[in-house]
């Protein structure tokens, strides 16, 4: 795993780590101390506070998986927490364990023995497996016999960690630290190992724990039972109250303080590996080590439950960014403003479509154009997810491990070195499990605000096989569910984008039929207006009704919403005129005014409109009264993330599907607070 990333991050947040697992610490200790019943084993319960203070890390970071929680905020404080405290309780653990000897004997022979471990493991195994890697071609898999031996490599450490007086466990675990994360290694072991262990192993191993577990003494003394489980019980609370209280020194609500106490109050398999041990070498008796297991799945029950009910994937932070409150639309972008992209890729195939439609969007020196490059990759080996700014010193690493991360991101360096105007480029890669990836790319485009967030649609890349692309539409969805400001999904089957961009003229159409996604499509479509050799044909489809007397009339705006949503329309629509440019040759813009009565009417007068587009935008949902999108979306396979215009944009029945189309959502907190300013946007 990536423990520098892990520890660096632990660095910010340490007060996590160490107050909530001294505190609860500590008052474990204090009532077993004062807790002594008749006849009670005392090393039995003294024992005990180091393990049930644990919060390790190898299940917090399941339990975060689990919960689709290990890419938030409040998932990357609970894994460096949980570092930070498994450390401290490893130390505290074999301090006790070993400090019986004569004149502190057994504690030197500790410190030694952790420190050859610690040489072994750093300067002696992660040099040779780094070789091992770097003779690994891109791409390929590793050697058998390598698999082979660094998987025997675990039973190996957990014997010489036995010797040197660690305790058995700890050498896989600083045996897996030391390993290098990602592709190839990591990937090769999970594909190896993964099923067998999963599957075959742990149910087996919750099989003996359970057998092995005896309740039937528990009735004979359950007055000491319960008030040793009250103790325990305490010690929970505490690290809960612990953590609540260092949330203030971070601007974390205290809401979500109870939460991050929780996950890190979360029990699991290397609990009971403990409490196994320690019952095999008589450290505990029978109906201790049937208290135990009762108290992980006591706590496991109440803490996962609560979790989910507390904490719904929203920002952790108390106290809003700079940029929050803002109205980041395109229809708001001043003219002397910087003009921010997300653009998010996911394999080679993306980047010269990407590239393309960032240089439609014409960069100006009066109008920048900032763009965030964001590599996505599945989380593969590795139980940290990180979304890491590029640069000279984490490229190198980065090369090894994903190599096709270097070629996307020098492809849009050398965009920006050749392009019409002035483009920035900031390189970004997130590696994280596709149900949580959306998170990270959101925070940052709200931590820097963004204006347009554009993800690439699932069947762009022809090579996907449909397991990955049906994983990459359901990210694209919680991209819309989750963004606050606008999200463009790009569908560019073959590629047409990228080699429209080197054409002497650039022909763009827009379908408006009216709403908050639709202005956000023509606002972007009078930006790229200002591009030479540009074109854009706006399509305005107009709905009247039919009276009785089979008169078309204007439809009635009913109410103050449809009134405001209609206005804001109109002002953008004569916004886009007023940019008309009559040369000797040419004209920029194209105003067609199509009247249609309903849905089917739009959809086949769309399909009458077939030209030769280099780019079609559209918006995702539309205001037109009494369109009903809902039930026609039912017979389109892509309606969710394109809506039903969209969707037949980017099918065969418009242009062969060969026409690269642009679906627009706008954020709706951004519009709420767009109403507010006023009828009128100011002009680009």
């Amino acid at each position: 795993m990536d423990v520098m990333t892990t520890l660096k991050a632990a660095k910010r947040c340490w007060r996590f780590g160490v107050f909530p697992f001294l505190s609860s610490f500590f008052v474990t200790v204090t009532l077993l101390a004062l807790y002594s019943p008749h006849g009670a084993n005392q090393i039995s319960f003294y024992n005990f506070p180091n393990i049930f203070t644990l919060s390790s890390f190898a299940v917090v970071s399941e339990t975060l998986t689990e919960l689709n929680l290990v890419a938030t905020e409040i998932g990357q404080i609970a894994l460096s927490s949980a570092m930070i405290s498994e450390i401290l309780q490893w130390i505290t653990m074999e301090l006790h364990f070993n400090s019986s000897g004569p004149n502190g004997q057994l504690t030197l022979q500790l410190l030694l023995g952790c420190c050859g471990f610690a040489v072994l493991c750093l300067f002696i195994i992660r040099p040779l497996v780094n070789i091992v890697v770097e003779r690994t071609p891109p791409g390929k898999p590793m050697k058998e016999i390598y698999v082979v031996m660094i998987l025997l490599g675990v039973l190996v450490m957990a014997g010489i960690s036995d010797i040197f007086g660690i305790y058995f466990i700890m050498g896989p675990i600083l045996y897996g630290f030391v390993l290098p994360n990602g592709p190839p290694l990591a990937t090769t072991i999970i594909e190896r190992s993964e099923l067998l262990v999963k599957e075959f192993f742990m149910p087996f191993f919750f099989l003996h724990i359970g057998t092995r577990t005896d309740l039937t003494k528990i009735p004979n003394d359950w007055k000491e039972i319960l008030t040793f489980q009250a103790i325990l019980f305490v010690g929970f609370l505490v690290k809960v109250l612990a953590c609540v209280l260092v949330s203030p020194t971070y601007n974390i609500k205290l809401k979500h303080g109870v939460v991050l106490g929780l996950i890190l109050n979360v029990k699991g398999i290397i609990e009971l590996i403990f409490y196994s041990r320690m019952y095999k070498l008589e450290v505990i008796d029978t109906e201790i080590y049937g208290v135990a297991v009762v108290y992980v799945l006591s706590i496991t029950s109440l803490c996962i439950p609560l979790i989910k009910s507390l904490y719904r994937h929203r920002r952790v932070l108390k106290t809003p960014t700079i940029h929050e409150g803002s109205v980041r639309t395109i229809q708001n972008i001043s003219e002397n403003t910087e003009f921010r992209i997300v653009s998010c890729v996911h394999t080679d195939e993306h980047v010269h479509s990407m590239i393309a439609l960032i240089e439609a969007c014409n960069p100006t020196t009066q109008s920048p154009i900032c763009v965030f490059v964001v590599h996505l990759i599945e989380l593969f080996g590795k139980s940290t997810p990180i979304l890491l700014p590029m640069n000279k010193r984490n490229r190198k690493s980065l090369s090894v491990n994903y190599p096709n991360t270097n070629h996307i991101l020098r492809a849009f360096e050398n965009y920006s070195n050749n392009s019409s105007g002035p483009v920035t480029i900031l390189s970004h890669v997130n590696v994280a499990p596709y149900k949580s990836m959306h998170e990270a790319v959101c925070n940052l485009a709200e931590d820097s605000s963004v204006h347009l967030l554009i993800v690439p649609f699932h069947q762009n890349d022809q090579t996907m096989c449909s397991h990955v692309a049906t994983t990459i539409r359901d990210l694209n969805t919680s991209f819309l569910a989750n963004a606050t400001g606008t999200v463009g999904i790009l569908v560019d089957r073959y590629s047409v984008l990228s080699g429209s961009s080197s054409k002497l003229s650039f022909h763009v159409g827009i379908f408006f039929i009216g709403g908050k996604d639709d202005r956000e499509a023509l606002a972007l479509g009078i930006r790229m207006l200002e591009r030479p050799n540009t074109r854009v044909t706006l399509f305005r489809f107009v709905l009247h009704d039919k009276n009785d007397s089979g008169f078309v009339i204007d439809r009635f705006v009913e109410n103050e919403e449809e009134k405001l949503e209609s206005t804001l329309d109109e002002s953008l629509i004569d916004e886009f005129k007023a940019n008309n440019i009559i040369s000797s040759d040419s004209v920029n813009i194209v105003y067609h005014e199509v009247v249609v009565e309903d849905c089917i009417q739009v959809l086949e007068a769309i399909r009458g409109m077939e030209s030769d587009y280099d780019l079609v935008m559209v918006g995702k949902r539309h205001s037109m009264g009494d369109l009903t999108e809902e039930e026609m979306s039912n017979f389109m396979d892509n309606a969710n993330q394109l809506g039903i215009f969209g969707d037949m944009l980017a099918s065969n029945e418009f242009c062969n599907g060969k026409v690269p189309v642009l679906v627009m959502r706008c954020g709706e907190q951004r519009v709420e607070q767009l109403e507010k300013v006023g009828p009128c946007p100011p002009p680009l």
